[in-house]
């Protein structure tokens, strides 16, 4: 039988027969998967309201250690009150499976910003919207959390204003001395987060390159960038000294820059 083999595309099925037999929300469509969770819009039938519904992938279902993470999720995601990190709606299970609601952002992705809609950014403008993530991240970490997947995709702008996604790999934030890390992104402390600032920053800055030769340079060379922000790139990046906080690459970023063809 269907619910037997919890395969991707029956555990579809599943969501919408759990939903047909709660008739508070209505299904719509699936948005898509990624290495652990499966995404499902959904509609709220007395206010028309929309939602995501998020569940564990079927595959992971006996492992132990990403059933803990994706209930860590749950338990950061509830106890979150920040109004750019989606809120929950309600938790459940389907098919033994975890799952939660939780608010819907209509916003476009970075990702969709930069390669579908070919929208450019300027030098200031990438700026400004680095310093605007940043002042998200500092409050974050205030309470206590490191997102570690801040890349393109789980940026939107929604109405000028950043919001932020996909918490499946956030954590508490440790004590970790800068020393011992092997891996920026995975380190459990702002290394990370910042780490992950200095790649958006420069998907942001790249696109309004355009490439002058076929042979292959480093973005120190194809960026007609001032010094201050080339050194402020590397910091985040883990190629110079690294900022001892999100606070305080916050405080440090380069906002005076005008390049001339900005003027």
């Amino acid at each position: 039988m269907w619910w037997k083999r919890l395969s991707e595309k029956s555990f579809d099925i599943a969501v919408k027969h759990y939903l047909m037999e709660h008739p508070d929300y209505c299904f719509i469509k699936f948005l898509g998967y990624g290495s652990y969770g499966r995404a499902y819009l959904i509609k709220e039938v007395s206010s028309e309201n929309l939602f995501v519904l998020k569940s564990l992938r079927p595959k992971h279902r006996h492992h132990q250690k990403t059933l803990r993470k994706f209930n860590q999720e749950i338990h950061i995601l509830q106890h979150l009150s920040l109004p750019y990190v989606p809120s929950i709606r309600a938790t459940g299970t389907i098919q033994n499976i975890p799952f939660f609601i939780m608010d819907y952002i209509n916003g476009h992705t970075f990702e969709q910003l930069i390669f579908n809609e070919n929208q450019k950014f300027t030098v200031s403008q990438s700026l400004l919207i680095t310093q605007q993530l940043l002042e998200q991240i500092v409050l974050l970490h205030k309470h206590g959390i490191v997102h570690r997947d801040l890349r393109i995709p789980n940026i939107l702008l929604v109405d000028q204003q950043l919001r932020i996604i996909d918490f499946g790999l956030a954590a508490p934030i440790k004590k970790i001395e800068v020393a011992t890390i092997r891996n920026p992104k995975r380190a459990e402390n702002h290394i990370s987060d910042l780490y992950f600032v200095g790649h958006f920053l420069l998907f942001l800055l790249y696109s309004s390159y355009t490439p002058t030769s076929k042979k292959g340079k480093s973005w120190q060379e194809e960026l007609n960038l001032p010094v201050s922000v080339k050194n402020y790139l590397e910091r985040l990046l883990w190629m110079k000294e690294p900022f001892h906080s999100a606070a305080d690459a916050l405080q440090s970023i380069p906002l005076e820059i005008k390049v001339q063809n900005e003027k």
